[in-house]
């Protein structure tokens, strides 16, 4: 007899899925839900939705998605906001799948329940915490942690990576909502890379939108924080909007962002908070080159923090900016002290 989801024994409920839509959530593909088994509702959710819709981890989950059907894998907070323990790198290998967590409001500092830590392996730490090679996904409202507590053996490369030479063609890639971080130091992992941008050989990566995000490592400056790979087929056509990117400089030629030849038509910056909360040291530059000729980077309405200037390489752009006829450029995005306010 098949299973009526309207019915549980001699009494009716609502539709577990009913909520689902009412939050403006429309697809004609399955909705999966990640459950920790050790939360006290965990028996009777699973119960209420089926134990085919309800996983344990989020591979599983993103393993039962299909390609290109909308797929969604909602993550349920864990009672009293516990960390999850990732045993193995998160593949997000299905195209047109959403992983979302589930209550996170808008912003980047509603991760309570909805974190997912690095993990060891037998050498030391993976490479990567979440891998995206899957086009067209949507991931929101989730916290990444890319450290092993005081585990201090290899490096995490990435904490998230997107795309790679030889897996996947990640474009249109959407990120909101999100802690993308990095809490290890030098010896730990602390000077890799938070977020990699790569290239696919030939093709690029199309379409990068990360909005309303924390990316960051409060004690080391990665190098850099946001690293774009990928030669004349790199990505293009990226956007970070409302971001929040956080070093901790420790030279004056560290950087947030090293866009390289790997940025190609152009990115767009806008709206973003760059913080060095090491007042001591200046980066030269938030953003960094060398940006191929005719491939432009926009900075659009950002604000910066201990940093000497926002871009300077020749491809860089900074909107707003006053210019007249002294050759220097004044950035009004440099936060300044209160020795620079001018009293009353």
């Amino acid at each position: 007899m098949p299973r009526d989801p309207f019915r549980n024994f001699t009494t009716y409920k609502i539709d577990p899925l009913t909520e689902v839509r009412n939050a403006g959530i429309v697809t004609n593909g399955q909705v999966y839900w990640v459950s920790s088994v050790s939360d006290s509702d965990h028996r009777t959710r699973t119960e209420d939705l089926g134990n085919s819709e309800v996983k344990l981890t989020l591979q599983s989950a993103m393993d039962a998605t299909r390609n290109d059907r909308n797929d969604y894998v909602l993550v349920i907070p864990t009672d009293g906001g516990t960390v999850r323990n990732l045993g193995t790198a998160f593949d997000v290998n299905k195209s047109r799948t959403h992983v979302l967590g589930v209550g996170a409001k808008p912003g980047y500092q509603t991760s309570s329940g909805l974190t997912f830590r690095g993990f060891v392996v037998a050498t030391g730490n993976d490479t990567e915490l979440v891998m995206v090679t899957g086009a067209g996904v949507e991931m929101g409202g989730l916290k990444f942690l890319g450290t092993s507590g005081t585990h201090d053996l290899g490096t995490v490369t990435a904490t998230m990576r997107v795309g790679t030479a030889s897996s996947g063609t990640p474009h249109d890639l959407w990120l909101h909502d999100m802690t993308i971080e990095n809490t290890n130091a030098a010896a730990a992992g602390g000077t890799s890379p938070v977020l990699v941008v790569s290239g696919d050989v030939g093709i690029g990566i199309s379409g990068l939108r990360v909005e309303r995000s924390w990316i960051g490592n409060r004690l080391w400056a990665p190098t850099p924080l946001v690293n774009y790979v990928g030669g004349t087929a790199g990505p293009s056509r990226g956007r970070f909007e409302d971001c929040t990117f956080v070093i901790d400089a420790q030279a004056t030629t560290d950087r947030f962002i090293a866009m390289g030849t790997g940025e190609t038509e152009y990115t767009v910056i806008k709206n973003c908070d760059f913080i060095n909360v090491e007042a001591g040291t200046l980066p030269a530059s938030a953003v960094t080159g060398a940006i191929l000729v005719d491939n432009p980077l926009l900075l659009r309405n950002n604000s910066y923090i201990n940093v000497t200037a926002a871009g300077t390489d020749t491809e860089a752009f900074k909107s707003p900016a006053y210019s007249g006829t002294a050759s220097a450029i004044t950035d009004v995005g440099i936060g300044i002290g209160t020795s620079a306010i001018i009293p009353a």
